[in-house]
């Protein structure tokens, strides 16, 4: 018994090894002296060196520009004072979603793109150097910007990596949506564009948008998750679930896992070599028809480098769900700051302090991956595919093959170009309560022009000029006839391209292409093989 009880603390200490360190467990961290005011949306940054998290301006009723630092071992907030006089500007201007974080070689924290008051926003690069070193004084300093610079912008994604020498900015909104990347070369102090942009239709590469949760996975990897795409000239989800990462210069699209979000936080897992977490986020929209929410203790994790993802529970004092918040990798674990609430309307703001610890190589699940997501935007596409893929193409295929069906064939015909058109019209208001600006794209403008054609043509059939029979049909019948066949056969044509364009405008799954694609095909096999038979029934009869 006196062994079992000497031995026991041993086997408890060997448990705790093995399964609760493996555990990921959030800790609410004290906060000394004076405490920034509650926001969302500010810059931040990590020092290694002095074990420093830096936070930058934001937003919190009204735009910062003030500068903070939080010692994570003594748990002290300091306000940063000093300024620059040898510049027109001593400070950045007040300033929210802007890209950020702390170049360790240079030792300098640095802030650049944003928005700020009156709509402006910024494309600019600023540097704060705390200490003085033999090159800098201490206080803020605007960098050159020389180079390709890159177009004024907020809500990017980017940042520098603890390892790295450059800041990445990388998509972004101002006037548009932008899908090109840029680098700061700290060495030289100029802009090098990356990668010029994607197409909204790109099945390859990552589509203009903003508001995503965004980390760097390595010295030139960032990483995004998610965002706004529709609106700015472009169109798409909003929000997304998709997510990319950029690797020797090229975008790769990781695998699917985590609820659709807006304002996510990410960052890199310390120590894991491309391993990044995913926190928080927005789910909520009126775009949304159903978003499976994240638990409250759940976090998503993703190796860059496989594309995998898997979603883990976490212990502890869980914090506060939220969106719009700093998230950073720190010496012990992740750091979260502040944000905004997702349970509170109106929109209201925190100063909280929260560390995430542990192991998420060890930690158990909290749920598989897969579907947990579906927009109207979605039902859209599906309304879409039946009426263009479906409904409309059966009718011109029934009208064009099987006229000597009298009269079942013109029944079927007007049944079914009656009930494409009023799917289509109901598939196009249905884009409606996703939609965040006036649609100017090629999809939005091919869809409005054959939506007004198919209804025209319903309605152009209703009234179609009658012909008696056994007499030739009047000029009025024939300008008709010709108007509706070929007409309509254009803009049959017209509606299959704009729904090729859509699955992928629209980030459907390969799964929902692939059968698009076999469907349109099967049609074009059909139709060539019933209008050789027709033609050569025709040249039959005519022997």
């Amino acid at each position: 018994m006196r062994f079992i009880n000497l031995v026991k603390p041993l086997l408890l200490l060997v448990l705790a090894i093995e399964y609760g360190w493996g555990q990921l467990t959030w800790t609410r961290l004290s906060q000394n002296g004076t405490k920034p005011a509650v926001r969302a949306d500010m810059g931040y940054g990590y020092d290694p060196k002095n074990n420093l998290f830096y936070m930058f301006g934001g937003r919190g009723g009204a735009y910062f520009n003030d500068l903070w630092t939080y010692n994570l071992s003594s748990y002290e907030w300091n306000q940063i004072t000093l300024t620059t006089p040898d510049n027109n500007a001593s400070t950045p201007n007040q300033r929210f979603s802007v890209v950020s974080g702390y170049y360790a070689q240079g030792e300098m924290f640095l802030v650049s793109s944003g928005e700020g008051n009156g709509k402006t926003f910024f494309n600019d690069v600023w540097a704060f150097t705390r200490e003085a070193t033999s090159e800098r004084s201490p206080g803020w300093e605007q960098l050159p910007s020389n180079g390709s610079l890159p177009e004024v912008r907020y809500g990017a994604a980017g940042g520098i990596h603890p390892d790295g020498s450059s800041l990445y900015l990388t998509h972004g909104f101002s006037n548009r949506r932008y899908s090109n990347t840029f680098r700061y070369d700290l060495a030289s102090m100029e802009w090098v564009e990356v990668f010029g942009g994607a197409s909204e239709y790109s099945a390859t590469e990552p589509h203009a948008r903003c508001l995503v949760g965004h980390a760097m996975a390595g010295p030139e990897s960032p990483v995004f998750y998610g965002g706004c795409l529709s609106g700015g000239f472009t169109g798409g989800p909003c929000p997304g679930s998709d997510s990319w990462v950029l690797r020797d210069g090229k975008w790769s699209r990781l695998g699917d896992c985590a609820a659709a979000k807006l304002y996510a936080g990410m960052a890199e897992w310390p120590g894991s070599s491309g391993g990044v977490v995913l926190f928080g986020g927005l789910e909520t929209d009126r775009a949304i028809i159903r978003n499976d929410p994240s638990e409250p203790n759940e976090i998503d994790y993703v190796d860059t480098n496989t594309g995998n993802w898997k979603r883990l529970a976490t212990g502890g004092d869980v914090p506060r769900s939220r969106y719009s918040h700093a998230m950073v990798a720190v010496r012990d674990g992740v750091l979260i700051f502040g944000g905004s609430p997702t349970d509170t309307k109106p929109r209201a703001f925190l100063n909280d302090m929260w560390l995430l610890t542990g192991n998420p190589d060890n930690a158990p699940t909290a749920g598989s991956c897969g579907p947990r997501w579906f927009l109207y935007l979605h039902l859209h596409g599906f309304f879409m595919i039946i009426s263009w893929g479906i409904l409309l193409i059966a009718g011109v295929f029934i009208a064009r093959y099987f006229r000597h069906k009298n009269p079942t064939w013109f029944k079927l015909h007007q049944g079914l170009q009656i009930a494409g058109a009023s799917l289509s019209l109901l598939g196009i208001i249905l884009v409606f309560p996703g939609t965040r600006a006036v649609p100017n794209f090629a999809h939005s403008v091919i869809g409005a022009l054959i939506l007004i054609f198919s209804i025209q043509q319903v309605i152009n059939g209703l009234r179609r000029p009658h012909k008696e029979k056994d007499q030739e049909p009047p000029k009025k019948r024939v300008y008709w006839e010709y108007w509706h066949m070929w007409g309509g056969r254009l803009f049959l044509l017209l509606g299959a391209i704009n729904i090729s364009l859509g699955v992928y405008l629209a980030l459907a799954p390969s799964s929902v292409i692939a059968v698009w694609f076999v469907m349109f095909a099967a049609w074009i096999v059909a139709f060539v093989v019933l209008e050789i038979r027709l033609q050569l029934q025709r040249q039959g009869k005519g022997a």
